[in-house]
């Protein structure tokens, strides 16, 4: 389960890794293992809607746990029956690839507003990985994996009439089962001099298009609790929460 993070370990020239856990696990003891085992000093770790006890087992997974981020995760209604309108007919689109995946990168760096890892993360958390090396880490990874090796990681970049670069989308395509496909949308972000100017709509809009393409059925996305523009973007475009997902850092000794 546990991923092992080639291009963060490089950056913060420790052992990282990622891992997810979702909603209905179970295997709390073959996980423990498996932290117990893993090369991996540090593991983040997103837990899908997690009640007292699985937060119970998390928390003994290693003797430090810390909290870094609570997102509020949205989904649209289901666009294969939902009507909607093209709202960005007027943006240019371009597909991330390894041509551009650079100008990707220095425009997440230039509009990334928050703690990479988390709005909770401790100082002293902060102190080893501080947030350039963070977002870094963030950049590299998306750099690595959303630039067209795998088919389902995707990232578009958005710019408008002027060929001026103004947002951008990274996202995951998943197709769980035939009610449980879409997209999964991990950042999207807008120019600083074009924000408040409906430029995240557009680009939340564009993303029905590229799931209406395959067929599926859903527009997922998550916000950071704190932040209250996203969420009234992700609801305006008629996204409803389902649920919380809570990230943490395991640090073993």
């Amino acid at each position: 389960m546990i991923e092992y993070s080639k291009q963060e370990s490089d950056i913060f020239n420790v052992p990282f890794g990622r891992l997810n856990i979702e909603e209905d696990f179970s295997d709390w003891e073959n996980l423990k293992q498996e932290v117990a085992s893993s090369p991996c000093k540090y593991i983040r770790v997103k837990i899908k809607n997690p009640d007292g006890e699985k937060l119970d087992h998390l928390l003994s997974l290693t003797q430090k746990v810390h909290l870094l981020e609570i997102l509020r995760v949205y989904r649209s209604e289901d666009l294969r029956i939902t009507p909607f309108e093209n709202a960005h007919s007027d943006l240019i689109i371009e597909k991330v690839n390894e041509d551009n995946k650079d100008i990707l990168g220095q425009f997440i760096i230039d509009t990334y507003d928050d703690i990479p890892f988390g709005n909770y993360t401790p100082k002293h958390i902060q102190e080893i990985f501080d947030n350039k090396k963070q977002l870094a880490g963030i950049v590299a990874y998306f750099k690595e994996y959303y630039t067209g090796k795998d088919k389902d990681k995707v990232a578009y970049l958005y710019y408008n009439q002027n060929m001026k670069l103004v947002g951008c989308v990274v996202s995951d395509y998943f197709n769980n089962h035939e009610n449980d496909n879409g997209t999964y949308s991990y950042y999207v972000g807008v120019a600083r001099d074009e924000r408040n100017k409906g430029i995240q709509y557009k680009i939340v809009n564009f993303i029905k298009f590229y799931i209406a393409e395959r067929g599926y059925a859903y527009l997922d996305g998550s916000t950071r609790l704190s932040n209250l523009f996203s969420a009234r973007t992700m609801e305006k475009n008629g996204c409803k929460c389902i649920r919380y997902d809570w990230v943490y850092l395991l640090e073993k000794q």
